[in-house]
């Protein structure tokens, strides 16, 4: 039987938050009422990683997160109390970094390395003689040589290439020419016998198909013993070090060729992660790298180490169908397996996947668009025109130039590579070769979704609707290529005149081609026009699209009735480790748009306060920092050095993926620090500012913690499996990471929940007034959550089977009401949450009673109890048939009612 958790903790464990630090808060997530630990990558990392993505070795615990010991005491410690673990892999990449073992294999050893070919590498490229591409140096090759800046040692691990902190194995071949240069130097007579018993076992390596590794390593370790021979090799090598020529000589021996990293952004001969260099991708294709890869993962499954798998970026894959069928049969068909996918608008999830959904950016894209007023679309883009002038309006448009731009900037190599490949595999023409370059641009670039999942010919009819969409765009976008736009959507399809070899040639370039479709959407649209289209930046959100804006809640209802249907137990996420702010600064800025006349007169106001200061930022800018201090401030209003360091260090990251006013490659420090010089100015020293500035910050905020209430409960209660982001337990208003990322108080977050736990076996009634009185404590939402989650936990299978049931709602208040119940064998739920908050009560008051909602009720269904029990409050609420709102909102903002069973 499939493990389903109950409800998901998202931990990001690194150097600073280890498994022995989770081992210590286990009973507090027990208490909480989560089921499993949610853990980011904890293999072998890069030293330092802060997130565990830039994998070093696969095969077991980063050591400076923990130990396998540790790991096997939590599983001993969650059992007990019927927990589990989820944890993050990561298929697609590891890091591109001297302590990744199999990749200095490669560069040492080339051809005759085991894992030659685990690696995306193109070693026939025609622009690098065999040798693969190290892109790490801080300037061009000439400059570094003239300054001496790479030096040769020797060590037990053997003969290396220095850069200052990086070290690259020297090939095998070039211990030949060092070993007889020492021989003939050295005037001492015992290096003699060494170094011809050294070059004799050398022969013998040279001539292997592949160079068994500790072999090899005890022949290095046996050359840096013999006292003798590693002087005279060092003293060798001291000869070269500082010698162009000699230098340069054995440069050309190497299996690599060093290179300045910004030479990436025109021509590359291996895949990485999105345009990051040193994350270099991996052939998962290839069975054999899949088990090699996978064993350490199979060992944690079948020890029952872990009861799920997180996979991560399943879209690089090559073929994420035939992945994902490997991994379900290594793992085990009782094992949770979800996949981090980003879905385009309609996209759905293949529902051929033996998998039990993704990762959650849908949930929160469609949650967060539920609390966006639909009436203010309009007023809102012509605001966003009015007061910055230029802005881009037409959000599609901006995305395919973003895309355009970032092909033509940083993804050039990655496009020659495609478009060669479509030329050696006679696909097209080699004329009028500019005209190809341009349409195959033009094709990634119009790509209406990450990527399409096809691993044979002919295209399923729903993957063709989106080729069809691409080149229909593609068509609108480029009519002058025409005749090479519709050669090229041929090669999606099966003619008569194709050959066995023509359609698997075609089905290569397919199944290639979303390998840098997904790349290309994630740096174009996520990490260029996300900083760019400011028109209301809680839209632009990772899984989500400002050109959405709005879900009626009918909208709402289908969805969660689709993934009822199909993937019943996908993570529900609000907040995650790559999402752009925090999950409560979304919901609060969202607010701005049924406040969207005020939010006009107060930006301009502001815009105009800030030029008192600096005439440089242009309005584009401000009006993404002015969101940015809506979202950022904390609800008791405490402005101090801390808060004003976030914003600024948050800006820098903002202006650079925007790529406009300054760039990660060339930074305007200048611009920069201009933009970073009005967050103080603002926040600390201008009183017009802060006058106008704070009655409307409490307002919106005022909503915006409410409309975070139902977000929670929504999450908590909706068909899927919730998941609560690390430290997100009290009010989330924090930035991109690695803003959040920062440390967790967790005494204070247990001991806030003890004093929960108490109060309410006091006086409900007052605990709720308590909670609601003071909401800048963020106590009133780890309350919901405490009791919703442990409601849920008690009522696991209702959750994990139950039918999804919209219910109406009656009466003068009903446009301001989403409710659902949900039903399994006698035992019900039923969860309501208020909408439209701003016009129904005043900026200071609680959704509650009968004043606010007057008569309006909740239908129910037939069949359905008449007496429920109030989760989140006291006493029951009858029916008589329907449920009176201003009973269900008696003395808490959002409701969550149990009935039967």
């Amino acid at each position: 039987m499939t493990y389903i958790p109950s409800a998901t903790y998202r931990v990001q464990t690194s150097p600073k938050f280890k498994l022995s630090d989770i081992k210590q808060i286990i009973p507090y997530l027990h208490e909480l009422g989560i089921s499993t630990i949610y853990s980011a990558p904890f293999f072998c990392a890069r030293p330092g990683s802060e997130h565990g993505y830039d994998v070093t070795a696969p095969y077991d615990v980063n050591p400076e997160v923990g130990t396998q010991k540790e790991l096997q005491e939590i599983s001993l410690e969650l059992k007990q109390r019927s927990m589990g673990w989820l944890q993050d892999i990561v298929p697609n990449h590891m890091a591109f970094h001297p302590d990744n073992v199999w990749l200095m294999d490669v560069l040492e050893k080339g051809p005759q390395s085991h894992f030659y070919t685990f690696f995306d590498i193109d070693f026939h490229h025609p622009d690098f003689n065999g040798q693969v591409m190290v892109p790490f140096l801080g300037e061009p090759l000439e400059k570094v040589l003239e300054q001496n800046q790479l030096e040769l040692k020797l060590s037990e691990k053997g003969i290396s290439l220095n850069y200052y902190d990086n070290m690259y194995p020297v090939s095998v071949s070039s211990y030949r020419t060092l070993l007889e240069e020492a021989l003939q130097v050295s005037g001492n007579p015992e290096v003699t016998p060494q170094a011809a018993q050294s070059l004799k076992e050398l022969a013998l390596h040279e001539q292997e198909e592949s160079i068994n590794p500790a072999a090899w390593g005890n022949f290095k370790k046996k050359i840096f013993r013999s006292v003798a021979l590693r002087q005279a090799l060092e003293q060798v090598l001291q000869s070269i070090n500082g010698k162009d020529k000699k230098l340069r000589k054995l440069l050309q021996k190497q299996h690599f060729i060093l290179c300045h990293w910004q030479e990436t952004e025109k021509q590359i001969n291996y895949r990485r992660f999105f345009t990051i260099n040193d994350l270099i991708c991996l052939r998962m294709e290839h069975p054999e790298v899949f088990e090699q890869y996978h064993q350490f993962i199979k060992m944690l499954c079948d020890q029952e180490l872990v009861q799920g798998l997180r996979v991560d970026h399943v879209d690089g894959l090559f073929d994420p169908t035939t992945y994902l069928k490997r991994l379900r049969r290594l793992a085990g068909p009782e094992q949770y397996v979800v996949v981090e996918k980003i879905l385009e608008g309609e996209e759905h999830l293949p529902e051929n996947w033996p998998i039990q959904g993704n990762s959650g950016y849908d949930f929160l894209a469609w949650v967060s668009n539920l609390y966006t007023y639909q009436n203010a679309r309009e007023q809102i883009t012509q605001t966003y025109s009015r007061l910055v002038p230029g802005a881009a309006t037409d959000y599609e448009q901006l995305v395919f130039d973003k895309k355009m731009f970032i092909l033509t900037n940083y993804m050039q190599g990655e496009l020659e590579n495609l478009l060669r490949l479509l030329q050696e595999r006679q696909l097209i023409p080699l004329e009028p070769e500019e005209q190809w370059r341009q349409a195959l641009a033009v094709m990634l670039a119009a790509w209406p979704v990450y990527c399409i999942y096809s691993n044979n010919l002919p295209i399923n009819k729903e993957e063709m609707k989106v080729v069809n969409a691409a080149f229909e765009e593609a068509h609108k976008q480029a009519p002058q290529l025409k005749e090479q736009l519709q050669h090229l959507h041929t090669l999606f399809t099966v003619t008569p005149e194709d050959t066995e070899e023509s359609q698997h040639h075609k089905l290569y370039f397919v199944m290639r081609s979303q390998q840098f479709t997904g790349p290309l959407a994630a740096k174009g649209v996520e990490d260029t026009t996300f900083y760019n289209y400011n028109r209301l930046i809680s839209l632009n959100e990772v899984g989500n699209s400002p050109d959405i804006f709005y879900l009626e809640p009918q909208d709402f209802h289908e969805r969660m009735q689709y993934r009822q249907r199909t993937y019943p137990h996908s993570i529900n996420a609000t907040a995650t480790h790559d999402t752009k702010r925090g999950e409560d600064a979304r919901l609060r800025l969202n607010v701005l748009t049924e406040l969207a006349e005020e939010w006009e007169q107060k930006a301009q106001h502001w815009l105009e306060i800030s030029r008192k200061y600096t005439s440089k930022p242009v309005e584009n800018d401000l009006y993404f920092l002015l969101q940015t201090l809506l979202g950022v401030m904390p609800l008791n209003e405490e402005m101090d050095d801390t808060l004003v360091k976030r914003v600024q260090e948050y800006l820098e990251k903002a202006l650079r993926e925007a790529k406009n006013n300054s760039d990660w490659s060339a930074p305007n420090e200048q611009y920069e620090q201009a933009m970073k010089d009005l967050v103080p100015q603002l926040l600390l020293h201008d009183e017009d500012f802060m006058h106008s500035f704070q009655p409307f910050f409490l307002k919106v905020a005022h909503y915006g913690w409410l409309y975070s209430l139902g977000q929670t409960l929504l999450k908590l209660t909706c068909p899927g499996v919730p998941d609560v982001y690390q430290g997100t337990e009290l009010w989330d208003l924090s930035l991109v990471d690695p803003d959040n990322r920062r440390p967790v108080d967790y005494d204070m977050h247990r001991r806030y929940l003890q004093e929960l736990q108490q109060a309410e076996e006091q006086s409900i009634e007052k605990l709720h007034e308590a909670l609601l009185h003071h909401p800048e404590n963020g106590k009133v939402k780890l309350y919901l959550l405490h009791k919703a989650l442990t409601t849920r936990r008690e009522l696991q299978t209702l959750f994990a089977r139950s039918e999804y049931m919209p219910l109406q709602v009656q009466g003068p208040k009903k446009e301001h009401l989403l409710a659902f119940a949900r039903h399994h064998q006698g035992q019900w739920v039923l969860v309501a949450v208020p909408l439209q908050l701003v016009s129904l009560v005043g900026s200071h008051d609680q959704p509650l009673g009968h004043e606010v909602w007057q008569d309006t009720i909740i239908l129910l269904p037939d069949k359905a109890p008449q007496a429920w029990q109030q989760v989140l409050g006291k006493g029951t609420v009858n029916a008589s048939p329907a449920l009176p709102v201003a009973e269900v909102f008696k003395t808490f903002p959002v409701a969550l009612l149990t009935a039967g069973g």
